[in-house]
């Protein structure tokens, strides 16, 4: 089985090498939804430097550039577009929220429903990588920055880990940014 990225997917979706926060594709007034919920469990405080470096000296990780980018518009929330949608499969993928880079919240990446919870609990691999995003299924799937073919310095592949399917991992973009580039409104999707 030769797992395909959305970019082979859906070669429509074109990845600049420009930083996401100056893409023109991206309108970041409209990126978060407004809830006072994710607010409350998810949203963290506003991202600096000091915070991603923590960061990726506890994940031992880099972070992908386009990830910090989106994060330092607003720390984790909830997507306007939050479905990424494999036509050519008609797989579809509803995210719930975007983890904050934070401990200060239940739904962040060191919170209590952080990394650890999902690795502890509900046994998610850990040598996949980072998890930054659940969906709508309750716990059942996450999404990760996957460094599996890129070594924790590379720029990771975003991909999702399925746990009533033995975990099974299928890549959905070859980037963040092409992920981000490919979410679109559930309306929008026939």
């Amino acid at each position: 089985f030769k797992q395909k990225t959305a970019y082979e997917i859906m070669p429509s979706l074109v990845c600049s090498e420009m930083c996401i926060r100056d893409s023109d594709n991206i309108d970041f007034k409209s990126f978060w939804k407004e809830s006072e919920y994710i607010n409350k469990v998810c949203t963290g405080e506003n991202l600096t430097d000091e915070m991603v470096q923590e960061a990726e000296k506890r994940l031992g990780v880099k972070l992908p550039k386009s990830y910090i980018d989106l994060m330092k518009t607003q720390n984790g929330g909830k997507p306007n577009k939050n479905v990424w949608f494999d036509e050519k499969n008609r797989y579809r993928v509803d995210l719930e929220e975007f983890y904050s880079i934070s401990e200060k919240k239940e739904d962040s990446i060191f919170g209590k429903f952080g990394n650890e919870f999902w690795y502890d609990e509900w046994e998610y691999p850990r040598n996949v990588g980072v998890i930054i995003a659940d969906t709508i299924s309750g716990g059942h799937e996450m999404i990760y920055l996957d460094y599996r073919d890129c070594g924790k310095d590379g720029e990771p592949k975003v991909s999702i880990c399925i746990q009533e399917d033995d975990f099974e991992i299928i890549v959905l973009a070859s980037n963040f940014e092409e992920f981000i580039l490919g979410l679109r409104a559930s309306e929008e999707i026939k």
